[in-house]
């Protein structure tokens, strides 16, 4: 239980489907929105362009090839603003996607050594034997289930205690039987649990 692994990229995803889907529906919704906002943006800079443009058209006096050359550059600003809106979208995805699954990693690396510990506990062994990582989530269900533990642990070890005294009370009194021996055997079995 008290395996411990360095983290590596691929320990991140240990739950895909769950990690997956929740950055996915994260990356979608800020892609889009921020798709839109980027399509507005562009769109209100070739406005800008074409006002230029027509500004440029209108005045008879302007040397014909330095219109040209204030149109291209209005023209290569426009394509400069959609280059960086477009790499700007793709860097978000990019870190938000990262930033996604190492959140959700926070949650699905405690749910996984608590799933764990399920098992242990389920097993008969009354022993929390690991912890989970400062800084991950789930922190207060994991110290509610420790304690949940510990408390059957202190149960159990009464029992033992009251079991042991009434087998000994029973042998005291010369009860040797077939019972005694099966709670003898019952008694070392449960004794195990919260060893």
């Amino acid at each position: 239980m008290g395996d411990k692994k360095q983290r590596k990229v691929r320990n991140y995803l240990l739950d895909r489907r769950f990690q997956l889907k929740y950055t996915g529906m994260v990356l979608l919704v800020t892609v889009a929105v921020a798709a839109v906002l980027g399509y507005v943006a562009y769109d209100f800079s070739k406005g800008q362009t074409e006002a230029f443009t027509a500004q440029l058209a209108a005045q008879p006096d302007l040397d014909p090839e330095t219109a040209g050359d204030l149109e291209r550059f209005a023209k290569q600003e426009d394509r400069r603003v959609r280059n960086a809106i477009i790499a700007g979208v793709v860097l978000m995805a990019l870190a938000l996607g990262m930033t996604g699954i190492v959140v959700t990693h926070r949650v699905v690396g405690p749910a996984y050594r608590m799933r764990r510990l399920f098992e242990h506990v389920g097993e008969g062994h009354l022993q929390v034997t690991t912890g989970i990582r400062k800084g991950d989530e789930l922190q207060e269900l994991y110290h509610s289930f420790a304690e949940m533990v510990e408390s059957l642990r202190e149960q159990r070890a009464e029992d033992i205690e009251r079991l042991e005294d009434t087998v000994a009370k029973l042998e005291a009194a010369g009860v040797e039987s077939a019972y005694t021996a099966e709670l003898r055997a019952l008694l070392d079995r449960i004794r195990k649990s919260v060893d």
